[in-house]
């Protein structure tokens, strides 16, 4: 059993810390005849768990929740947690690779070659990706499909992907000119369904007309996508880029 002023000493974390999670439920102690704060083993674990997951940026409110959680699930959340910072880690020494190169290519010490160049660079978008998309591409179309996609991008030469910005830009221009007069069939649409057809095929490499029209679909479900497009066409209204991209796909794939 510690008193306060010895768990602040041991733990780093100061009485009036201690006092607050106290005040707010986080971390309660016992209460002794003298009115003193005790705090047994099982308070300790729970401080260590606590600052743990301040170390891991979540906000009090959430800990709160955390802390409460049947201890499975919390392990569950610390491994998952734990994944995600190995994966940061992969990425942070790939770009400190990468980096060091730069620097020795810059300094004419090294010729990197052009595939060197981007390398990194590519691997930092698919865990961007990954992160804010993985979760519904495995759910849909199975984790084989999107490691099979992450390998054919991690692949792609500059030419490809200057190729893939080609693209972009012109579904953004033709999406344009479909939103000023939207009409199935017409013209423009066909021209928005052949580039964003062109530009999954560079990196989707079991292009299907069902997977182009579920991605289509998620578009609009998911705010994430449909906020990509609202920056691509920032004049436009919100979440129209999406909406008519959907339904020009699901009529020319149906």
């Amino acid at each position: 059993m510690y008193q306060i002023q010895t768990l602040a000493a041991l733990s780093g974390v100061s009485t009036r810390t201690l006092r607050y999670y106290h005040q707010i439920g986080l971390l309660v102690p016992k209460i002794g005849a003298n009115g003193y704060r005790w705090y047994d083993d099982q308070a300790v674990d729970q401080l260590q768990l606590i600052l743990m997951y301040r170390q891991l940026d979540f906000s009090l409110a959430q800990i709160k929740v955390l802390v409460q959680d049947p201890p499975a699930k919390r392990l569950a959340a610390l491994q998952a947690q734990r994944a995600q910072l190995q994966e940061k880690q992969i990425n942070l020494d790939r770009t400190m690779q990468q980096l060091a190169t730069t620097i020795k290519n810059q300094r004419r010490e090294i010729m990197m070659q052009d595939e060197e160049k981007f390398a990194a660079f590519k691997a930092e978008q698919v865990e961007k990706n990954t992160q804010h998309f993985g979760q519904e591409v495995v759910q849909r179309w199975g984790q084989a499909a999107k490691d099979a996609a992450d390998a054919k991008y991690l692949g792609l030469s500059q030419a490809t992907l200057a190729q893939m910005h080609e693209f972009e830009q012109a579904l953004s221009t033709a999406l344009n000119v479909y939103l000023a007069q939207p009409k199935l069939p017409s013209e423009p649409a066909k021209v928005v369904f052949d580039r964003h057809r062109q530009w999954l095929q560079l990196t989707w490499p079991n292009y299907t007309p069902e997977v182009h029209r579920g991605l289509a679909t998620m578009y609009v479900a998911d705010e994430r996508f449909s906020q990509y497009y609202d920056q691509l066409l920032p004049k436009t209204q919100p979440g129209s880029a999406a909406q008519a991209l959907r339904d020009i796909v699901t009529y020319y794939t149906v």
